[in-house]
């Protein structure tokens, strides 16, 4: 029995050995790309290829955040500031492509920084539309956003909820994911959404300089059935 007990434990010990060398080099090889994905974006942005060079930007930012929390694993060295070049990058070529919203949203990841303070500057304000329907993110880190959706049906709103959570190794191994679908009639702001204990209020806004947000509270995330330590809590920004 011993050494059955024995032989399980070693081949157990070999498994995460060998999920632990199979994730640095799959880490290593996605870092590695980091800078030919800049030069790449760079050089589409330059042609006005605005959607091409926005694809390479966001794995540009997506794994400099990535690779920067992975370090010294990772095989590059990179700082707060080179995630901040790149999530400006992502912000001017969506500026380009004629979506202002999903630019103000890339740069509000660096509010504080004097780039992208200067590139909110050139945005448009917010223009507050007849009703709150369109798709509202949150950051939810590794260069991806957790959703809210708003969407006109009969007469009511549809919403859903389509939640994440970047873990440590997610860009490779994937995220923890979670989701939650309500409804709200088209006269309201505010709606509900209850299963068992779990409860999540949302409220729709307009601010004149954040254009339209979803701010939502939730109690007893544990009994919500999501993935574990996705959340919806926070303050959610219109983008389309």
């Amino acid at each position: 029995m011993l050494k059955h007990s024995l032989l399980i434990g070693l081949l157990t010990v070999s498994t995460l050995a060998s999920a632990d060398d199979t994730f640095e080099q799959e880490l290593r090889q996605g870092c590695a790309k980091i800078k030919s994905a800049a030069n790449s974006g760079k050089k589409f942005y330059d042609q006005k290829q605005y959607q091409k060079a926005l694809e390479k930007f966001q794995y540009q930012a997506a794994w400099s955040s990535f690779c920067l929390m992975n370090q010294p694993e990772s095989g590059v060295s990179l700082t707060e500031r080179d995630i901040e070049i790149a999530n400006n990058n992502v912000g001017l070529s969506y500026r380009k492509l004629g979506k202002p919203l999903w630019a103000r949203a890339w740069f509000l990841r660096d509010a504080e920084s004097k780039s992208s303070q200067f590139n909110l500057k050139q945005l448009p304000l917010p223009k507050k539309s007849a009703g709150p329907a369109g798709k509202y993110v949150q950051y939810a880190g590794f260069g991806q956003w957790q959703q809210i959706e708003a969407k006109p049906f009969k007469n009511m709103y549809q919403i859903e909820f389509d939640g994440l959570y970047m873990g440590l190794r997610s860009l490779i191994y994937g995220p923890n994911i979670g989701e939650f679908e309500t409804a709200m009639p088209l006269n309201r702001t505010q709606a509900q959404y209850q299963a068992d204990d779990c409860k999540i209020n949302l409220e729709f806004a307009f601010d004149s300089k954040m254009g339209h947000t979803i701010h939502v509270h939730e109690t007893n995330t544990m009994s919500c059935g999501f993935g574990h330590n996705v959340s919806a809590d926070g303050v959610f920004l219109k983008v389309d």
